[in-house]
């Protein structure tokens, strides 16, 4: 079965990237959802965002695995029919994984054409980079031909590699028939896998089968920086260095999977924070003071805009915006109104890990704005 329009979509995507190249990925995925928001109709933006609501309170982030945990090893079908095992692969050097909905889904052509234009920054770090879809191999042969792909494409048929990584998730009665009127899903993954996607998520994974790095968000529009693959690699590679293990507690903490658990390997065990005059001190209390903001700050994103290190490494500075909506933050009522706010911090690296955390919020400025 032919499938020209994946084709046409991966070529469009790789365009697309080089044609704004100076751009992030995600910044490439935003403009391409805004494009999509302005003439869609209301009722499917609708629909969709009532899908991601759903999805984000189903207990996803707690099923993924996260850093720390060890990858189940697999063996799937590469696009020729080969077997293709994990524990095999992790013999060269680390893994990086990824998953993709399938190539009728703009978001993960335009992924994957991110992640080939880095592949050899992967290889030149001894990393094998796979990528893994729910799509039969007819769906995924034609494009590796034809755009000669350097990296492998493995079929999970039936998810069942996903339902070991905890990514697997049933597409709500709205979002299975549209996916199946609009894009076939049927034929292109099989019966038995088309009323469930997985979520897109990247990992890292080290020699010893640990995962190192993890992205896996229920928003299909975000997807992990292969910039920040790079530097998980590098890291794995060369030892934790300060701007990577501030990003990482940014992207897994602030961010889904919601990982608190990850303050253990980051941080201290004396870790301090300091915000607005106060101290919070020891992971253990740092940890009770993230999760309590988390529980007023529903469906939190934090985007870091800046992120810079001293000469010798033991200090980093960062700044960013944090957007959600309102659960009853700084004392206010849970409205559910979108919120956003600001922030630069301050952090101490002592021995490969976050000992001290500066911070300052534009918390007043948000409570005018939640009161009014």
């Amino acid at each position: 079965m032919p499938f020209k329009s994946l084709s046409l979509l991966l070529f469009l995507a790789t365009f697309a990237s080089d044609l704004h190249a100076d751009e992030s990925l995600q910044e490439t995925l935003d403009a391409r959802k805004n494009a999509f928001a302005e003439r869609a109709a209301p009722e499917l933006i609708e629909s969709q965002n009532r899908a991601l609501r759903e999805l984000e309170v189903s207990g996803v982030y707690e099923r993924v695995l996260k850093v720390g945990d060890e990858a189940p090893d697999f063996s799937l079908k590469n696009h020729e029919g080969e077997e293709v095992k994990l524990s095999a692969l992790l013999k060269s050097g680390p893994v990086v994984l990824t998953w993709y909905r399938g190539g009728w889904c703009p978001y993960c052509n335009i992924a994957l054409a991110a992640f080939a234009a880095k592949n050899d920054e992967f290889r030149a770090l001894d990393a094998t980079f796979v990528a893994v879809t729910p799509e039969l191999p007819d769906a995924t042969n034609e494009s590796v031909k034809e755009h000669g792909l350097e990296f492998e494409v493995l079929t999970d048929q039936g998810h069942a590699v996903a339902d070991q990584f905890g990514l697997t998730f049933p597409l709500n009665a709205d979002t299975q028939k549209r996916y199946q009127e609009k894009f076939k899903l049927e034929e292109r993954s099989g019966k038995d896998a088309a009323d469930r996607l997985p979520l897109p998520a990247t990992y890292v994974i080290a020699p010893d089968g640990i995962i190192t790095y993890v992205f896996a968000d229920a928003d299909y529009r975000r997807r992990a920086e292969p910039v920040r693959v790079v530097e998980a690699l590098r890291s794995l590679k060369d030892g934790p260095f300060g701007k990577h293990l501030v990003l990482q507690f940014w992207e897994n903490v602030w961010n889904p999977p919601y990982d608190l658990s990850l303050i253990d390997r980051l941080m201290t065990e004396d870790f301090v924070i300091t915000s607005a005059g106060n101290e919070v001190k020891g992971r253990d209390e740092f940890k009770k003071w993230v999760a309590a903001f988390q529980e007023k700050a529903k469906g939190l994103r934090l985007e870091n805009l800046d992120c810079f290190a001293s000469a010798d490494g033991s200090r980093v500075v960062s700044r960013w915006i944090a957007r959600g909506r309102n659960g009853g933050v700084l004392g206010t009522g849970a409205d559910d109104r979108e919120i956003e706010f600001t922030g630069i911090a301050i952090w101490e690296i002592s021995d490969g890990k976050l000992a001290h955390n500066w911070v300052e919020r534009s918390a007043w400025e948000l409570h005018q704005r939640l009161t009014k």
